[in-house]
């Protein structure tokens, strides 16, 4: 059973807002969860490191998706070995599953639109103002909690607009949102998350 922190952690994995701190969130997100004291994620042009030792082997974690390689994650335990319990291996294995498919898709949406073509875009929108504020926020790469403090709303409110704004524009997920707001191709399928 998943403790709160733990659902928390999982939920970070899951937001595939495409602004250039996911990475950087799910990766920590993915440690934490595997009770990790350091990681490194090797991407294609990319090296994020975090308490990793200089030298050491720890748990090494091929990044895929499909036959898509994304990169590799190194984990390591306190000490600098791979000697992370089972139980954390196998949190670690899962949570490197959807941290590949997260950078696959977030990488999928690019880069958004400037602020102009977007507002533009969202105003020939069936949607309301506060709508529009939401969806902009989102392209501009807040998350829910970000887009919650920022306009004043309880992140279930922001949660009720996404399911307005998803319904009204005949979209599923975020990811399918951003792709039609910034112009870029996405279909259902391979934006599905689980």
């Amino acid at each position: 059973m998943f403790s709160p922190r733990q659902l928390e952690l999982v939920e970070t994995l899951f937001e595939l807002e495409p602004d250039t701190t996911y990475a950087q969130r799910a990766v920590a997100a993915t440690a934490e969860l595997a009770a990790a004291a350091g990681y490194r994620l090797t991407l294609e042009t990319t090296e994020l490191r975090h308490k990793a030792p200089a030298a050491g082997d720890g748990l090494t974690i091929p990044l895929t998706h499909g036959k898509q390689s994304v990169g590799k994650l190194h984990l390591y335990a306190a000490d600098g070995s791979a000697r992370l319990s089972d139980d954390s291996q196998r949190l670690a294995r899962w949570a490197a599953r959807l941290l590949a498919r997260g950078l696959v898709y977030a990488s999928r949406v690019g880069a958004p639109k400037n602020e102009i073509d977007v507002k533009a875009l969202l105003e020939s929108t069936p949607l309301t103002p506060r709508e529009r504020d939401v969806v902009g926020r989102l392209v501009s790469g807040a998350s829910t909690r970000e887009i919650s403090d920022a306009t004043g709303l309880t992140i279930s409110t922001v949660n009720t607009y996404m399911k307005r704004i998803f319904a009204k524009l005949g979209v599923h997920s975020r990811v399918e949102l951003l792709a039609r707001v910034t112009g870029t191709h996405a279909s259902r399928q391979s934006t599905a998350v689980a």
